[in-house]
């Protein structure tokens, strides 16, 4: 997506957001006896993204606080899955912070009202296994990322200046993931980035060159938002979701054998595999319902080098008065 698309696309999300709240703003409040229904978007929804949305819909977090997530409903990307999440009328979503910040500047009414995922875990850059030429990161001349923009665009020159080693390289934007792939399967790039569900279906093809987080671990990869008039006449509704999100995240971590039966079913992927995503994530520490100041700085950095300008109005865009009790709401910036 380019610039110019990219500037319509947020313009129009301006007015299906104010729509969405605007259709929503009638409906009743949370009710443990008769749920507040709703569909949620999820950035990623077939990674591990999903699971603890999964995990509170299947064990009743969400109901025990009085709402009900039916669909869990993918975007292909921190964009797209706002796209997604304001065109379905879907009040709550949780989004690419990257993307956040984009639509912030641009105008369209968000408030980030929950953490979400706040480290790298969750993907690495994979080489073709016979490539005897990169086996570390220095050997590296050419990167393949998602799109224009992106977070993983902006990793490629992060990863390089905490290694001490010259950010310039070769960059390929490949559309997506699964064109990233193509790419690496073509020779065309040294690297691509894999997430881990995607990475454990190709063991036989590809090996990990740069474990991310050995390298920037704290970083805001997502967030979850609404729109400052749902959350205004739905506050029950909102502190609902992010209590059954957190109460999720830790039952998942408790039970990684019956979370990964859960995930394996939704994802299509053998219970081995989810085991592995599953134990990965939660030994990463990867999920947080509150907000870090120092994930949240690494990840305006990311925003920045593709393309953000201005700076960040931290105590306009979050609101913490909806977290649950016992997480933490510390912004990079004091709002007293």
């Amino acid at each position: 997506m380019n610039r110019l698309t990219s500037r319509l696309s947020l313009v129009g999300l301006a007015a299906a957001l104010s729509l969405s709240a605007a259709c929503s703003s009638s409906q009743r409040g949370a009710d443990p006896e008769n749920p507040y229904q709703l569909d949620v978007a999820v950035l990623a929804a077939n990674e591990f993204y999903s699971i603890p949305w999964l995990v509170g819909q299947k064990r009743g977090f969400f109901e025990e606080h009085g709402v009900k997530v039916g669909k869990i409903v993918a975007g292909s990307g921190g964009s797209a899955t706002l796209r997604t999440q304001l065109s379905g009328d879907l009040p709550i979503g949780e989004v690419g912070y990257n993307s956040v910040l984009h639509a912030a500047k641009e105008g369209v009414p968000l408030v980030a009202v929950g953490g979400g995922v706040q480290n790298t875990h969750g993907g690495e850059y994979y080489a073709r296994k016979d490539n005897d030429e990169v086996n570390k990161l220095a050997d590296i001349r050419s990167w393949a990322y998602t799109n224009p923009g992106s977070s993983i665009y902006a990793l490629s020159f992060m990863i390089l200046e905490e290694a001490g080693l010259p950010t310039k390289a070769e960059r390929v934007a490949a559309g997506g993931v699964g064109e990233g792939v193509a790419l690496l399967e073509a020779g065309k790039v040294d690297v691509a980035w894999l997430p881990p569900t995607l990475a454990s279906r190709h063991k036989d093809d590809f090996k990990l060159v740069v474990r991310t987080h050995d390298y920037v671990d704290k970083f805001q990869a997502s967030v979850i938002t609404t729109s400052p008039r749902f959350a205004k006449d739905h506050p029950d509704v909102v502190k609902a979701v992010l209590a059954g999100y957190q109460e999720a995240i830790k039952w998942a971590t408790g039970n990684p054998e019956e979370t990964a039966k859960l995930y394996a079913a939704h994802v299509d992927v053998s219970y081995d595999a989810a085991l592995e995503v599953v134990k990965g994530a939660t030994g990463a520490v990867a999920w947080n319902i509150g907000f870090n100041p120092e994930s949240l700085k690494s990840g305006t950095k990311s925003a920045e080098l593709s393309g953000l300008k201005g700076g960040v109005d931290y105590c306009g865009l979050f609101d913490g008065s909806f977290l649950p009790r016992g997480a933490t709401a510390e912004l990079p910036t004091d709002c007293s």
